[in-house]
This record gives C-alpha cells, sequence and structure tokens, in this order.
C-alpha cells in the first residue's frame, strides 16, 4: 500500500479505505479495489484457507462442547495428586537405599574374602577375627563349641609360623604379630579347654582324650617354633607351653577319675574343672538297677549219696559245712496192664436178601 503522507490523519483514512474493501468483498469500490488489490487478494486467500484447512464439524462440536463445560477436560501433569509426586520420590529413594546396601555387602563380602589369608598385624586381620566370631555364634552345642575353640587356636599357630617363614631372612618380622597370635591363642586355647573338660567329666569320656592328644600336638608345634621366633616372643610362647602343659594334665587327671564316685572337686578354673583330690571309690550301685548286673557268688552246693535200706544216713563235707546224706527215694513201679485170656468166640454174620435194582429185568 502507496501513502501520499505519513501523518496520523492520513493513516486514519488509509485503515478506513481497507476496511471497507474488505468488508465490500467481492464488489469493493473501484477505486479503493485498485489501490488495494494486492491486499484484497491477501484477504481472499486467508478466507479461503480457513474455509479449507479448518476443523471440521465435529471438531467443532466437541470444542464447542468444552467451552461450555459440557465434557471435562483431560487430565495433563500440572493437575496430577500431589500425593503421586510423593510416591514417585519415596520409590527414587528406596532405589538409591537398595543400591547402597548392595555395595555395602558386596564390599563386606570382599572384606571377608581377602582377609582369610589375613595375618596379625594387617590391615584385614580385625575382619577376620570378627567374622570367626561370627562363625561362632552360628555353631550350636557345647562340643561343637569347643572344638571351634580349638580349631581357631590351631589358626594362630598356623599364622605364626606363616609369619616366621615370611620373614625369615628379615629379622623375624614385627614383634606385635607375634604377640598379638599368642594371645589370642591362649584365649582360645582355655575357652575351648574349659567347655571340653566339663563335658568329658560329666559324660564323654573321648572330649578328655581328644582334648588331651589335642594340647600334646600343639606343644610339639610350638616347642617347633619357639627357635625362630624374636627373643621376646620366644619368652611368651614359654606362657602358651605352660598353657598347654595344664590342660594335657587336667584332661588326664579327669580321665582317670572318670570311674570314680566323685570326678571333680566342684571348682573351676582357667583351664576346666580341678579333679577330685579324694580317695577313688567306686559309684554306688543304684537300688534300680537289675539283679543280673550285680557281679555272681558262688552258691553252696550239696552232695546227696544213696544209701541203702536200714544204713543210717551218711554226711558229706561241702565248701558250705557238713551236710547229711537223705537217702533217695525209690521209683514206684510203672502200672502194668493185663490182657484176659481163654478161647475166643465166632463172631456172628448176616445175610442180607437179594432187592432187584431198578431198570433190570426179572
Amino acid at each position: 500500500m502507496v501513502g501520499r503522507g505519513i501523518t496520523p490523519l492520513w493513516r486514519h483514512r488509509q485503515r478506513e479505505q481497507f476496511a471497507r474493501a474488505v468488508d465490500a468483498h467481492p464488489d469493493p469500490v473501484a477505486a479503493d479495489a485498485e489501490e488495494l488489490a494486492d491486499e484484497l487478494a491477501v484477504v481472499a486467500l486467508l478466507r479461503k484457507a480457513a474455509v479449507t484447512a479448518g476443523p471440521d464439524e465435529e471438531a467443532k462440536a466437541r470444542m464447542r462442547a468444552r467451552v461450555l463445560g459440557a465434557a471435562e477436560p483431560p487430565p495433563t501433569k500440572l493437575d496430577q495428586p500431589v500425593r503421586e509426586r510423593r510416591t514417585g520420590a519415596r520409590g527414587r529413594l528406596a532405589v538409591a537405599l537398595a543400591a547402597a546396601l548392595c555395595l555395602l555387602f558386596s564390599l563386606a563380602g570382599m572384606s571377608l574374602l581377602l582377609s582369610r589369608d589375613a595375618l596379625p598385624g594387617d590391615a584385614l586381620y580385625g575382619v577376620k577375627r570378627t567374622a570367626e566370631s561370627a562363625s561362632l555364634g552360628l555353631t550350636f552345642g557345647e562340643e561343637s563349641k569347643g572344638n571351634k575353640r580349638l580349631e581357631f587356636a590351631a589358626a594362630r599357630l598356623a599364622e605364626i609360623e606363616t609369619l616366621v617363614d615370611r620373614y625369615r631372612d628379615s629379622g623375624g618380622g614385627p614383634l606385635g604379630g607375634y604377640l598379638t597370635a599368642l594371645t589370642d591363642f591362649d584365649a582360645d586355647a582355655a575357652a575351648g579347654s574349659r567347655v571340653l573338660a566339663a563335658l568329658g567329666s560329666n559324660s564323654d569320656q573321648r572330649a578328655l582324650e581328644d582334648l588331651r592328644d589335642w594340647a600334646t600336638a600343639q606343644a610339639t608345634r610350638l616347642t617347633d617354633l619357639r627357635p625362630s621366633l624374636p627373643a621376646q616372643a620366644a619368652d611368651r610362647a614359654g606362657t602358651s607351653l605352660d598353657l598347654l602343659a595344664r590342660i594335657a594334665d587336667r584332661a588326664s587327671a579327669l580321665h582317670a577319675r572318670a570311674d570314680c564316685a566323685s570326678v571333680t572337686s566342684g571348682q573351676v578354673d582357667q583351664v576346666g574343672p580341678v579333679p577330685a583330690q579324694d580317695e577313688c571309690a567306686a559309684p554306688p550301685v543304684d537300688p534300680g538297677t537289675s539283679a543280673s548286673a550285680a557281679p555272681p557268688t558262688a552258691a553252696p552246693t550239696t552232695t546227696v549219696t544213696p544209701t541203702t535200706a536200714g544204713d543210717a544216713p551218711g554226711v558229706t563235707s561241702t565248701p558250705g559245712g557238713v551236710v547229711p546224706n537223705v537217702p533217695t527215694p525209690s521209683a514206684p513201679p510203672a502200672p502194668t496192664t493185663t490182657t484176659p485170656s481163654g478161647p475166643l468166640l465166632p463172631l456172628p454174620t448176616l445175610t442180607l436178601p437179594s432187592l432187584p435194582l431198578p431198570g433190570l429185568g426179572g
């Protein structure tokens, strides 16, 4: 559109002229149509596009119903309840916690796996001892717990052997590792001895034999290791050897009094029940036991010699004293059966008449 001048009045007149041309379309004023031909062509194209590209009647009806409030608008993200958003946050938090727990368990499992070969003084040795305490808590039965304690004590000697082999060329290795292993060895050995000695003195003598053999074997191992230990560790090993000697002696003493009426004195020390010091007496016999369990006694025997009629009864000397001989009574004669004798009488004979059989003539 070309204007003659740029003034507010002229612009107002131009707008009115364009509006009259649009309203008068398709038969606008000739003068206005010539000046506004391009603009009117654009208006015609827009009107045609509105007719062809607009929404259909069904879409118009839906929009009209929505505007009038006949149908509810579809839910949007802004209309979701606050509770759903909180549930989503809790779900993400639960996933994060589960991932953290999985990571923690995996790290704990790796630590337990790596601590199996840890030695006293290593960073993971505390994890190893904690795992042993947990396994002891999951063990049931007094005998099983006592054997588990002895197993831990034997593991301490194995660790000392490993330390000796590792630091054989470097002066023996750290002293603290040897002292820690020996201290733990004494604690486990004494605890296992108390449990098994109490069990053996009450019922199971086999536990005493196993305890004595174990103490002897461990004393032999520690005696062989002692020259290779550092000076202070070797002196400390003497205390452990004394403890093993006490355990072996205690097991032997309790086993020796297994058949006595009193096995223990009722007191308990570091290695277990203390044996009784009185004279070993056999336990009293229970009156409820059967007579067959009592030892058999020899019964006095009596010898009877037969005598003849008219003679005086004799006497026979026996271990139980002098017993008179009693004559043996004679057996009564057996009854006899007699058969009557005489001539035999003939038996009578019977004659039966002949009867005709049915079906036969005559």
